[in-house]
Formats: structure tokens, sequence, C-alpha cells
């Protein structure tokens, strides 16, 4: 009898295990596994940063711990992302899936970047943003410290729309000038003119300085006269051949009385 009710209690014992093992193992496993990739990936320290006119479906990234060195992203199509990184923070729009490279020095600005893309295939686009010109192109009085390059891997047909926030506060600590922000364009460098070519560009009413186009270069922000460059251009040169006519009238004229008085 007494054999039969150690096997008892050995039996019961190990039921007993059994349910505790079931109750508390089990499910911590179940959570473990639950975890979805993204969670899994190592995020930045801080909070992303407050964007103005954000919508509720945009996807954000907290990449606040790196300052971007080529760093790669993936862009799914019709799911706007956000990606917070140490140093600028960048808002993306596909119409088709696209892969980002994404290069920002530390220093460079803007703090806000964002850009919508209607495309007719997929990409990968290369994107690097200074506060120096990328490559040869000419410097501009009054310019924002800011140079985009963005190049697609394919020649492609699209329409995009660049969008960058002015924080005229900001703005002022870091150009050391008072930025009119109703004189800001976007300008595109064209390297067979040798020149930066002005787009119309517009403040939209959460502050960003937007404008259209349908094709990828190097870009920047910058304020615009009334005049254009080329017409400020030609009446500098107007002015000083102008004086110059003017000195040698003045020297011929001199020379006129002095050989008639000789006379």
């Amino acid at each position: 009898m007494s054999l039969i009710k150690v096997g008892k209690n050995k039996t019961r014992i190990f039921i007993i295990t059994y349910l505790l093992a079931t109750i508390f193992i089990l499910p911590t496993i179940a959570f473990a596994g639950s975890e979805t990739p993204q969670e899994n990936e190592p995020q930045g320290v801080g909070n992303v940063p407050e964007v103005p006119g954000l919508s509720d479906n945009v996807i954000q990234y907290n990449r606040t711990n790196i300052t971007p060195f080529e760093q790669k992203e993936q862009l799914l199509a019709g799911e706007p992302a956000l990606f917070a990184y140490q140093n600028t923070t960048m808002l993306f729009n596909s119409t088709m899936n696209c892969d980002l490279v994404i290069t920002a020095e530390s220093n460079a600005s803007p703090k806000i970047f964002a850009l919508s893309l209607d495309s007719n295939q997929t990409m990968t686009l290369a994107i690097n943003i200074s506060s120096n010109p990328l490559q040869d192109e000419m410097v501009r009085n009054k310019n924002l410290n800011f140079y985009a390059s963005i190049e697609p891997n394919v020649t492609v047909q699209l329409t995009a729309q660049l969008k960058s926030y002015i924080n005229q506060t900001e703005l002022r600590q870091e150009v050391n000038w008072e930025v009119n922000a109703s004189k800001l364009t976007w300008m595109y460098w064209n390297g067979t003119q040798n020149e930066w070519v002005k787009v119309p560009s517009f403040i939209d009413q959460n502050g960003y300085l937007v404008c259209n186009t349908d094709h990828f270069s190097i870009w920047t922000i910058g304020e615009t006269d009334d005049l254009t460059e080329k017409t400020q251009a030609i009446i500098d040169m107007a002015l000083i051949y102008g004086a110059i006519g003017v000195g040698l009238a003045i020297i011929l004229a001199i020379g006129i009385t002095v050989f008639s008085k000789r006379r």
C-alpha cells in the first residue's frame, strides 16, 4: 500500500508541475515569438521631433541615435514614412516601392525635409544633404546653406514635390542674416548653363516651402530678388561699361582742350 501511495504522490507532483509550466512558461515563449522585426531594430534614444502637418497614417521610425551616412531605408508604396535622425527629420511618400540611401552632414539643414514621389516604376533613390556645394555649383548670396543631391538609379518618368520647413528663428541663427520667407525659392543646378534655375515655390499653411518638379538634380533654397540674376548681371555690366565710356569721353575732351590751346 505504501508503494501505491508514493506512486500517486509522484503523479500528482508531475501534474502540478506540468500545469504550472503551462500557465507561466508557454505564454512567455509565445509573447517572445510575437515580437515584430521592427520592434527588434535598434531605436533612437530621443523622442521623434514634432513635425507640423503630419498626418495620422505616417509610420514613424526613430533613428535619433544616428547621423545617416549611406543609411538604407525602405519606402513602401502608399505608406508615408517619417525617419527621425540625430540631425534631421525626413518625410517620404511614394506611389511605388522605393529604396532610399540617405546621407546628411551633421550640421546640414533643413531640419525637416519632405519628398512626395509619383513615378512609373520602382527605383533606388540616393539622397545626399550638405551645407556646402556638393560638386562645382556656384555659391549664391543669401542661400540657406542647404544643398540636396537627389539621384535615382534608373531613368524614370516622375512628378515630385519637395518641401522644407521654414523656421525663421532657427534660420536667422544658422545663416546670420534676416531671412525673408516671402522671397525664398527652390532652385536646381543646371550644369550645362552653370547656373541656378529658380522653380516656382510657395509657403503652405503648415510653414513649408514647396515646389513641384518632374526631374531630380542638385537642389538648394535661397532668397530671390525682384530682378532675375541674369538681368542684374546685365545691369551691372552696363554700369561698368558706361563708367568706362564716361571716363574715356572725359579723357578725350581734356585731350582736345589741351591740343586746342597749344595751337
